[in-house]
């Protein structure tokens, strides 16, 4: 119990300070490259804090019978993302971006959340469905950064390959620290859970679907406090977009197999979810307070209905 204790502690003190490195030094990219926080955020801050639901999925995948578990996985996180994350942000600080960030990234994640829901409903995901996911991801990622290098704001300054150099390799290893981090929190919280007698279904559920989403909360929480909004919007929208198709694709491709009917559900929860968050996104023109205790309120409600 002590060294789960410890565990805990850890991860959550190299969580955060880890977390907080990854901000600074994607806003240290976005303003050497003179390109929007959002654009780093989605590509280079979103694949990062992504990185454990792609190694438990495709691992999960790989190893057992069913692809059940990598699905619900990324299920839990995507719905995770985008209620306790944003949720955390919108509590923080309003959370706001250009409308056509809305449309675009969103539009995006919302596209790739159907896409992959959709082939999951169909109770089988085929190695076919996992090429489809990936090329389509390939293409999301072509259009963001086209996106992005269109924005670029012109630079008088010519750009220091140095400092960008450290902003980048700052970035890879704070993400590393954060997934490292995370890993500690959820080994921790789970033995700490089963010391105390808690079902496995509860520990699914909450710490593990949490868990694997401690990156993008994480992340989003830095960015919030230190003002970086539109670092938060990237950071959930293409964290949740590469859930979808990256990690959705991998699974499929190593660990075709039926999912269980049950899972019908809470598909139809992350697709349902996703679209209402977008909409209030866009009518709203971001996320006030009122709106994150909305998503943190509906979260646990969501898990229920989910189970």
């Amino acid at each position: 119990m002590i060294l789960s204790i410890l565990a805990l502690l850890g991860g959550i003190i190299v969580l955060t300070v880890a977390a907080d490195r990854a901000v600074d030094a994607a806003e240290d990219v976005s303003k050497q490259l003179g390109i929007s926080p959002v654009i780093v955020g989605a590509l280079v801050v979103g694949l990062g804090t992504s990185l454990p639901e792609m190694v438990v999925s495709g691992i999960a995948a790989a190893q057992r019978d069913t692809i059940d578990l990598a699905t619900s996985n990324i299920i839990g996180s995507n719905l995770a993302n985008i209620t306790v994350a944003l949720g955390i942000a919108a509590l923080i600080t309003h959370v706001t971006a250009p409308r056509e960030v809305f449309f675009r990234e969103g539009g995006i994640m919302l596209v790739a959340t159907v896409l992959f829901g959709g082939f999951a409903l169909n109770g089988r995901l085929e190695q076919w469905h996992g090429m489809i996911l990936l090329l389509v991801m390939i293409g999301a990622a072509i259009m963001i950064a086209l996106d992005g290098s269109a924005e670029t704001t012109p630079r008088i300054v010519a750009v220091d390959r140095r400092k960008v150099s450290q902003a980048f390799l700052t970035a890879l290893i704070a993400l590393i620290g954060v997934i490292i981090g995370a890993q500690l929190l959820v080994i921790g919280a789970i033995d700490i859970a089963e010391e105390l007698g808690a079902s496995e279904a509860l520990i699914g559920l909450t710490i593990v679907s949490i868990g694997t989403s401690l990156p993008e909360i994480a992340t989003a929480v830095a960015a919030a406090r230190r003002g970086s909004v539109e670092l938060v919007i990237g950071n959930v929208f293409g964290s949740n977009i590469f859930n979808a198709l990256a990690v959705g694709g991998i699974a499929a491709i190593l660990g075709t197999g039926e999912i269980d009917e049950t899972t019908n559900a809470s598909l139809w929860l992350m697709m349902g979810v996703s679209a209402t968050v977008l909409t209030i996104g866009l009518v709203g023109r971001g996320y006030r307070r009122s709106a994150g205790i909305a998503f943190l309120l509906a979260y646990p409600i969501i898990l229920v209905l989910a189970a």
